[in-house]
């Protein structure tokens, strides 16, 4: 039962990345051709995508009995910390933290946290524009074969391994 998710998360990233492909489906470029032309057909996608995570995360909610870590900060603290100390992992797990006990700081200070969704939200939000569109989008047209969009992705891996080996330990000792 453990290759379920692995299966379940395959399947979803087919059907997502099909819908994506078919749509032209991008959160940048909607905020872009609105902003620039006041076209709002991508913009669509991205109010259809939040409105269907609405939905999901709903229906997650009704199955949580069954998923024994959803919603995290209800009643997955204590399985991420029984699993943590098989491993060696000293972090419990705080419900005030976007994930639980993050893996990234250690930290327990919530501002840690915010400072990092910050610059990074910002740091990929700035690239992507660069790039002429979202990460999804550009999973999407890597996928099509745009070398362009295999760079993009290529310095999106290298980008989160610098932001979590300089920029994360950094902010974390600022605010420790």
């Amino acid at each position: 039962m453990d290759y379920l998710p692995a299966i379940a998360t395959l399947c979803l990233g087919f059907i997502f990345g099909y819908l994506g492909q078919r749509a032209r489906m991008c959160f940048i470029g909607g905020m872009r051709d609105w902003w620039l032309v006041k076209d709002t057909y991508l913009l669509k996608g991205l109010f259809a995508f939040f409105i269907s995570a609405l939905i999901g995360f709903s229906i997650f909610h009704f199955l949580a009995p069954a998923i024994k870590t959803f919603p995290w900060f209800i009643n997955g603290g204590n399985l991420f910390a029984a699993k943590w100390s098989k491993i060696g992992v000293s972090a419990t797990p705080s419900f005030m933290l976007p994930v639980p006990g993050d893996p990234i700081t250690w930290s327990y200070k919530i501002g840690a946290h915010l400072i990092l969704a910050i610059i990074g939200g910002l740091g990929v939000g700035f690239i992507s524009t660069f790039a002429g569109g979202c990460p999804f989008r550009q999973h999407v047209m890597a996928a099509e074969g745009s070398r362009s969009a295999i760079l993009y992705i290529f310095g999106l891996i290298v980008g989160a391994i610098l932001f979590h080996k300089i920029i994360a330990p950094f902010v974390k000792a600022l605010l420790l």
